[in-house]
């Protein structure tokens, strides 16, 4: 559904964040005249440019002069220069969660949220609807190679396929006409005025929601369509791992059924049932909906196997994990998958709030790698309150502190592991360093599934 209208200049403040590239690129392809600022210089920014988006590598007052409205998050600082001359001119200042609501008002919404596989699900949902001929909109949370545009999707229907995120106050006000939770821990809760009233943003999304999916197992809500392993409307049955891939069996409405998940996890095939769940409730045929993920990738950063020496046995995996369930299960992925090898973790933290509440978690939990390297706390914009990563490292007796990200690099890799590069920070940017050199050294790049 083209939402053309007359051209209006957009400016996006932070315009190489996932979600804010997302909306300017819709914005640009609706006929409206985009811009953005962000210092870093970014596959994400260089794509805006290619496509036509005027993006300034710093944040100054004259970025702003000649535009009719100013996106911001609630991580730009009142004191930002762009922030500043905006509100000196009168220019209206939109946060980003506002300016999405609105964009989405003319679709029929598919959306999933929830504390853990938000991405996943959300392209696991995409895929299947483009795969089944719906033609939607998608706006994801990370970059996917089925959309042409990475983390955005132009289509031509009326539908658009969108992940909202759970951390802060506001999503509750979207108006889906389908929404999938995929699960809900208390995982933002600091964000929120109390545990109940992060408990009621859900409730209030729901009611704004004409069609829910909910995970049974944690009998928290009930949507009008249930799924799960021990209840549900469907129940995942039983599941065989071979290397990558996994053949799922499943209990629906209409029988049992069996389909083929060329990805690795238990969580997977979890987010997968969500998907069908939802499908095939609301009319899709459910063969046809199993047979859609047969092509379906993973996202990047989720599970990504971004170097493989066969010969070595060496493989480099890249992952977005960053709660400690959500490294558990990272973890338990790796040894289906490699039941041979030595797993080696290089964990960043992620937020020190988050931290500070599990950090026994986290201690129980990353002691089940054979090797542990963990960097000091990714703050994500919050303030350090004495909160540090090293606090836990003597506590875990085969874990190595590492204070400067950089000394990642220096790491020798040994024959018949894997090693993964986990967190939702810029660890992401070590393991890239480290795979250009190790291509550079052999003269090629070995097997990667690189997304």
């Amino acid at each position: 559904m083209e939402n053309i209208q007359i051209k209006k200049k957009i400016h996006f403040v932070g315009v190489g964040g996932i979600g804010m590239s997302a909306q300017a690129m819709h914005e640009h392809f609706n006929g409206n005249i985009v811009s953005g600022s962000d210092p870093y210089s970014s596959d994400t920014t260089k794509h805006l440019e290619s496509i036509g988006v005027k993006v300034f590598h710093s944040h100054e007052e004259k970025n702003v002069e000649n535009v009719d409205e100013v996106i911001v998050t609630p991580a730009i600082s009142k004191t930002n220069p762009e922030y500043v001359k905006a509100q000196e001119l009168g220019i209206p200042i939109t946060m980003r969660i506002d300016h999405f609501r609105r964009i989405l008002e003319p679709f029929r919404g598919f959306a999933v949220t929830g504390t853990d596989g938000k991405s996943t699900t959300t392209s696991m949902l995409a895929n299947s609807l483009i795969d089944l001929g719906a033609d939607p909109y998608v706006f994801l949370g990370a970059l996917h190679n089925k959309l042409e545009h990475g983390n955005y999707r132009h289509g031509k229907s009326d539908i658009a396929v969108y992940e909202l995120d759970e951390s802060q106050p506001g999503y509750e006000l979207f108006r889906p006409e389908f929404l999938i939770i995929t699960n809900i821990r208390e995982d933002h809760v600091e964000n929120y005025q109390s545990l109940e009233h992060y408990y009621s943003s859900f409730e209030t999304l729901i009611k704004n929601s004409k069609f829910v999916v909910t995970f049974a197992d944690e009998k928290k809500f009930k949507g009008n369509v249930t799924f799960g392993v021990y209840s549900g409307d469907f129940k995942l049955v039983e599941r065989k791992q071979e290397g990558f891939y996994q053949t799922v069996t499943i209990f629906t409405p209409y029988g049992e059924r069996k389909f083929f998940l060329p990805v690795p996890g238990y969580h997977n095939a979890l987010n997968a049932l969500a998907v069908i769940s939802l499908l095939s409730s609301i009319g899709y045929n459910i063969d046809k909906v199993l047979d859609s993920f047969e092509d379906f990738r993973l996202p990047g950063r989720r599970f990504n196997v971004s170097y493989d020496n066969p010969s070595r046995k060496i493989t480099i995996v890249d992952d977005y994990a960053h709660t400690a369930d959500e490294i558990e299960v990272l973890l338990k992925t790796s040894r289906e998958v490699y039941p041979e090898r030595k797993i080696v973790l290089i964990f960043q933290p992620h937020r020190y709030t988050r931290f500070k509440r599990e950090a026994e978690r986290f201690k129980r939990i990353l002691q089940s790698a054979d090797e542990i390297y963990i960097t000091e706390i990714y703050g994500a914009f919050e303030t350090k309150n004495g909160v540090t990563a090293k606090n836990i490292v003597s506590e875990i007796a085969k874990a190595i502190f590492v204070e400067k990200i950089e000394d990642l690099k220096n790491i020798e890799l040994q024959d018949n592991a894997v090693y993964m590069f986990v967190g939702a920070g810029n660890i992401y940017n070590i393991s890239r360093e480290i795979v250009a050199g190790l291509n550079t050294a052999s003269g090629n790049r070995g097997e990667s599934s690189d997304t």
